[in-house]
C-alpha cells in the first residue's frame, strides 16, 4: 500500500490561515458581543464601540484617543458581560478599600481613591458610573462573549 502525503505550498497555508482569522474577527464585530463606552453621562458626549472578546489593561489609546479615567457611561450588548477595573492591568488594591462616600462623610477627599472592579451583564446600561464609585475612574475592561 502506497502512503499518500499531500503538500501544500506555505504561502498558501499563511494566506488562508489569515483569511480564516479575519472571517473569525469579522463575526465577532458583527454580532452582538460589544460595549459602548461614552464620555458624559446618560449616553452623551464621544463614543467608542468594543468589540468581544477582549481584555483592555489600558484605556490611553483606545481608537487612537485617551479614554482612560473619561467614562461616565457605558451600555452592554446583547450578547456580552463587561467588566471594569478602575486601575490599569487589572490591579486590585492591596489592603482596606474605602469608599468615596465615607471619605466625604469625613469631611476629607481621597485622590487616589479608585474601587475594584464593576461587572454588568448582557443588555445592561449604566446612566452614570458614580453610583458603582468608578465616576471618570475607569482604566481597563474585559469584555467576555456570552454566546
Amino acid at each position: 500500500m502506497k502512503k499518500v502525503t499531500s503538500v501544500m505550498p506555505v504561502g498558501l497555508v499563511v494566506c488562508v490561515g489569515a483569511l480564516v482569522g479575519s472571517m473569525a474577527q469579522a463575526a465577532s464585530r458583527s454580532g452582538d458581543c460589544w460595549v459602548d463606552i461614552y464620555r458624559g453621562p446618560d449616553y452623551t458626549g464621544a463614543k467608542v464601540r468594543v468589540f468581544g472578546p477582549v481584555e483592555m489593561a489600558s484605556l490611553k489609546d483606545l481608537e487612537g484617543a485617551d479614554w482612560n479615567d473619561v467614562i461616565e457611561s457605558l451600555e452592554v450588548g446583547p450578547a456580552a458581560e463587561v467588566s471594569v477595573y478602575g486601575n490599569e492591568n487589572f490591579a486590585l488594591p492591596s489592603g482596606p478599600v474605602y469608599h468615596e462616600q465615607e471619605i466625604r462623610s469625613w469631611g476629607g477627599k481621597d485622590e487616589n481613591y479608585r474601587s475594584q472592579v464593576a461587572t454588568f451583564t448582557a443588555g445592561h446600561k449604566v446612566h452614570h458610573l458614580g453610583e458603582y464609585g468608578l465616576h471618570d475612574q475607569v482604566s481597563a475592561l474585559k469584555v467576555r462573549c456570552t454566546n
